[in-house]
């Protein structure tokens, strides 16, 4: 079974309207991204070392609060494919 889409054609006017949604948006998520990572990379460094880690001297203490961060960058940036991966394979099941 395969499933037709169409899609209509946008004015020269529209298509740089939505482009320029797009962008903004895409601005904008990234800023705030940005920020979240910055604010929990100072935390990382100034206080989750002490806080989880206060058995370990400051330097290992912030070296583990910094994989910390290392890890959930991976995860954020893997999470996009293995769920694009899932409904890919769920897609092709439903077939």
């Amino acid at each position: 079974m395969t499933i037709a889409a169409t899609y209509g054609t946008l004015s020269a006017s529209e298509h740089s309207t939505q482009l320029r949604k797009a962008v903004i948006a895409s601005t904008i998520g990234t800023a705030i991204e940005w920020y979240d990572f910055f604010l929990y990379g100072t935390a990382a460094g100034l206080i989750f070392g002490k806080l989880f880690f206060p058995n370990s001297d400051p330097l290992t203490a912030t070296l583990a609060a910094s994989e910390l961060i290392s890890l959930d960058l991976s995860a954020a940036r893997s999470a996009p494919r293995s769920s694009a991966t899932t409904e890919t394979a769920s897609a092709a099941r439903r077939r």
